[in-house]
Order: structure tokens, then C-alpha cells, then sequence
């Protein structure tokens, strides 16, 4: 038997997100950002995906930001957090310490 560690990288898709990404690549495939049908239509999808999302955690829509991959996420995260730690200037490091150790 092989088991399979490297959930950091990937892991299995649930059949039910599977079965709805078959569909819209295949079926009712869009460019969410084109004003022609098959956009609007992909973007009405995509729409109502951050809204389920969003009230699943407890989020307000505009919160959520979908991204092609772990990369782009990261930028964007490490971006906001430059920008952030320009106007408040850096944080003393016995906060990391505490925060490292299981702090709030």
C-alpha cells in the first residue's frame, strides 16, 4: 500500500467539486471576465460560489479573493502585509516569540 504525504503540494479532489469543474470546463466553459454569454454565465457561477463560500466561514463576500494557485495567493498576502507593515513599522520580535509559543 502507498501513502500518499505530500498533502502540502496537492490533495485529492472531493468527487463533488470534481463533477461541478468537469461541468463548467466542458459544458458552460466561460471567461468570467468576458461580457459574451458563456462569461456572464461563468461569472453568475462564480458569484454565487463566493457567496456560499463566504457565508460557510462567515465572511462578507468582497472579502474572498479566488487566485490561480498558491503563488499568486502568496503574493498577494505578502504584498498586503508590506504594505500593512509600512504604516505601523515592524513588530517587536518577542511578539513572533509568543505568538511561535502558542500565543494570541
Amino acid at each position: 500500500m502507498v501513502t500518499y504525504l505530500d498533502a502540502a503540494a496537492t490533495t485529492r479532489v472531493d468527487q463533488r467539486v470534481a463533477d461541478v469543474v468537469l461541468h463548467w470546463m466542458t459544458a458552460e466553459f466561460g471567461n468570467a471576465g468576458s461580457r459574451h454569454e458563456y462569461g456572464l454565465r461563468a461569472k453568475r457561477a462564480v458569484e454565487r460560489a463566493r457567496d456560499y463560500l463566504a457565508g460557510t466561514v462567515g465572511a462578507e463576500p468582497d472579502e474572498l479573493i479566488f487566485t490561480s494557485g498558491a503563488t499568486e495567493s502568496n503574493n498577494i498576502a505578502l504584498l498586503g502585509l508590506a504594505a500593512y507593515g509600512e504604516r505601523t513599522g515592524p513588530a517587536p520580535h518577542h511578539h513572533f516569540r509568543y505568538r511561535a509559543q502558542g500565543g494570541a
